[in-house]
């Protein structure tokens, strides 16, 4: 099983910088931190978006959480940052309208 820090470290090399999404949204990913990997995936991504800061917490069970149980094959990095990727996008329109978006995100700014 891969450690906090490969994921984190692999994650962050996929998602830091701006990431840019059709209709004019960008965020930018500034830090990628992975407190647990076992029995979930957990992560917390510090994104900035519009001129605000946010701290926006990704929690992975089931098939999502065991992508990082074995030896972090490029293809299943690609996926979850690919999964990643299309979450943050999804908190960032639906946080102002869906409670568990909004409880997904705390503003840092």
């Amino acid at each position: 099983m891969a450690t906090p820090e490969q994921v984190r470290d692999a994650l962050a090399q996929r998602l830091s910088g701006l990431q840019r999404q059709g209709g004019g949204t960008t965020l930018e990913v500034l830090e990628v931190k992975v407190p647990s990997v076992y029995p979930e995936l957990l992560l917390k991504i510090r994104v900035g978006v519009s001129g605000q800061l946010w701290e926006v917490s990704l929690d992975y069970q089931g098939h999502e959480a065991s992508l990082v149980s074995g030896d972090l094959a490029e293809d299943t990095l690609n996926y979850l940052g690919f999964l990643v990727h299309t979450h943050l996008f999804e908190w960032w329109h639906t946080k102002d309208t869906e409670k568990f978006s909004a409880s997904m995100g705390k503003r840092l700014d």
